[in-house]
Formats: C-alpha cells, structure tokens, sequence
C-alpha cells in the first residue's frame, strides 16, 4: 500500500496534471492535496490513514508534491494563498482541459460496463472465434474441435439474443432461449462424439490448429471474466448464463490441446473421449442454469452470489476487514465517539464525488457504500471491540 501511494508521484507531468485537477474546485492546503491521492487507494479497500501508520511515507510524497507546486508556481499555473494552493486562470484552463480528457475515458468506462456492450463484445468475439475454429477443426478432423466451434457459432447467436433481450426488456425470455441452446448444443455434440467411437477418423494436426485453440482460450477467458463482472454488477441471469459458457471454453480448449496432442501420438480414442467432455460439461452447465431460471419463475430471485469468482469474494473481505480497521482507528484516536460520526465519517470516505478525478472517472458509482458501512459497524458491535 505504501509502495502504491509513492508510485502515485512518480511520473512528474501525470503529477502536476493531478494537482492543478485536484485544485480545480478551489483551494486547497498540502495535506488536502495529499488527501485526493489517497483517495484513489480506497476502492481497492485501502483505508488505512496513512500519517497514522505511514509518516515517513507521506513525508516522501509530500516532498513530491511541494516540488511539483515549484514548477507549477514557475510555470504560473498556480499561486499560493497563506497555507493555502490555488489556480491561476492559466492554471483552471490547464484543469479544464485535462478533465474533459478524464471525463471522456470515465464516460467510455462506463460505457463498457452497460450490459449491451458487453452483448455486443461478445457477439464479435465469438463469431470471429468460429470463424477461426471452424475451418481448423474441419480441416484437423478434431471431433474435439469440431464441437468446439459449432457451440461458439451458437455463442454468437446467443449473444445476439442476449442483446435483443436487453434492448427490448425480454431478458427472462431469452434466458429460457439460452438454456435450450445449450441443451441442444451438448445432445448434438454428445451424438457426434459418440458416433466417432464406431467411425474413428485420425485427424491431420497442424499449427493452425494449435493456434485457434490457444486463442480461442486466450479471448474465452477475458471474456468470460468480463461478462461475469458485468453480469454481477447488473444482476443479469443472461450475462452469467454466458460468463459460465466462457468458462467452459477455457477448460473444452485445455481439453482440445490433450486430445489434439494424442492424435499426434496416435492415439485416436482420446479425441473422442474429449469430445464427449465437452457435450457432458455443455449439458452439465445447461441443466445447472435451467434450475436456476425455473426457480425464478417461482418467483424465488436466482442466487448469483454463487457465481462470484474466488479473487471478487476475497477482495470484498479485503476491502470490509480493512474498513473494520479503519473505523477502529477512528474510535481509538477520538474521530468518532458515536455510531452516527462513525457512519458520518465512514460514508464521507466513501464520497468520491468530492474529488474531481474520480468523479469524473466515475469512480464508486456501482458500490453498495450504505450496506459495506453497516456490515462493518455491526459486526464490530458484535465482536464486542466497541
């Protein structure tokens, strides 16, 4: 944490840019200057008061930052006030122009968070993938890759009903749409994979054919990480539907390299036996999500708690026992002698709106800031430590 708060300020032009955005809202002493790179930190869980436990630390940064005020003051960008650092019009316009700069990445970063861009990336993503495999398994002869490349052409589709879905408030049905898609997908591979038991083919391997398994890995797992933190985020069945999908493609393509690499050896069985894998592991996924949705229409809200990856559960812990700490330190050290300045203070570490950067990178907007604060309150209540 100390190394990511001195790293802030190793760059000296992103260093003064973030000082005359940060005074761009009025002025500002030092260790309010200070306080906005700080900020950055908490998102991640990181609430530690640093002039707490860091002096030396925040003495280093702080160096930094009185030098790059120097140059800013030669460069008459800023002037100081008393104890105070303010803009001069030069100053403001350099500010205003660098946080349209910040302002079009943050729009842009959202953007990619919304639902239907994400149908939209993988629409792309899975048609080019099929577009690649296809001809390498039909070529190949891999029954393994074969399947493989039949049930990303159906991604496609469902990405595209995905979309439609979204777009047109029709996400249940589509989620049924996708659910019988995969059905039908994993019984026509299973019966594919099945018949090469009595009709054996030795598949010809090449490199391209280890080059569109490798990337087809490669893009399942980024995307299929992308669309479960868009799925999560936006409580979307549909979205998680295809993040678990993704998924499968990551270990069908660790499947497809064995039995790509046992044709090579001449052994022809294990090809088969990877194709019918990858038809139970469609089926398997299919039957699992078919659950779900029938117990939502039940009118019982499907648990996607327990589709949040193992790194996005540790980091909620993180950033929760870290919070726990903080507000420890803020009881020991007086800060807050009452539940309601402990959720005063809490909720204003919380308020990035009040930093100009994050607000316009929109940071802190999809967090669940009221129920993180009350978490942490109560159970510090119910450990008995205040």
């Amino acid at each position: 944490m100390a190394r990511n708060a001195r790293n802030l300020g190793r760059d000296g032009h992103d260093h003064k840019n973030m000082i005359v955005m940060t005074l761009s809202e009025g002025p500002k002493t030092l260790p309010e200057i200070q306080e906005h790179f700080y900020a950055f930190l908490r998102p991640f869980g990181f609430f530690t008061n640093f002039r707490h436990h860091n002096p030396g630390e925040c003495d280093q940064l702080a160096q930094q930052l009185l030098r790059d005020l120097d140059d800013l003051f030669a460069l008459g960008s800023v002037e100081r006030l008393d104890e105070r650092y303010t803009l001069t019009a030069a100053g403001q316009q350099q500010a205003n122009k660098q946080l349209i700069g910040v302002r079009r990445f943050g729009n842009w970063l959202q953007g990619l968070k919304q639902p239907q861009t994400v149908s939209q990336v993988a629409v792309g993503a899975h048609l080019a993938l099929a577009a690649l495999k296809l001809p390498a398994g039909l070529i190949s002869g891999s029954i393994g890759l074969i399947n493989d490349a039949a049930d990303t052409l159906l991604d496609g589709l469902s990405s595209l009903l995905v979309y439609a879905g979204l777009r047109f408030d029709k996400e249940r049905v589509v989620s049924v749409l996708l659910v019988i898609l995969m059905l039908g997908t994993g019984g026509l591979t299973f019966y594919e994979a099945f018949q090469r038991f009595f009709l054996p083919i030795e598949p010809d391997i090449d490199w391209f054919t280890f080059l569109a398994v490798l990337l087809s890995a490669l893009v399942c797992l980024g995307l299929g990480a992308y669309q479960r933190y868009v799925g999560l985020k936006s409580s979307s069945f549909a979205l998680i539907a295809q993040s678990i999908d993704a998924r499968n493609h990551v270990i069908v393509a660790a499947g497809v390299t064995t039995g790509l690499i046992a044709s090579l050896l001449h052994i022809r069985i294990l090809d088969t036996l990877v194709g019918l894998v990858i038809a139970l592991l469609i089926l398997k996924s299919a039957i699992e999500l078919a659950v779900e949705l029938a117990r939502s229409f039940g009118e019982e809200e499907p648990d996607l708690s327990r589709y949040k990856p193992g790194f996005y559960r540790r980091l909620e812990q993180f950033r929760q026992t870290q919070l726990s700490t903080w507000m420890l330190y803020l009881i020991q050290s007086g800060k807050a002698q009452t539940r309601i300045e402990l959720h005063a203070q809490a909720q204003d570490a919380f308020n990035f709106s009040q930093y100009p950067v994050l607000r316009e990178l929109g940071v802190g907007l999809d967090l669940s800031v009221d129920e993180t604060i009350e978490q942490s309150v109560t159970e510090l209540f119910a450990r008995g430590w205040v």
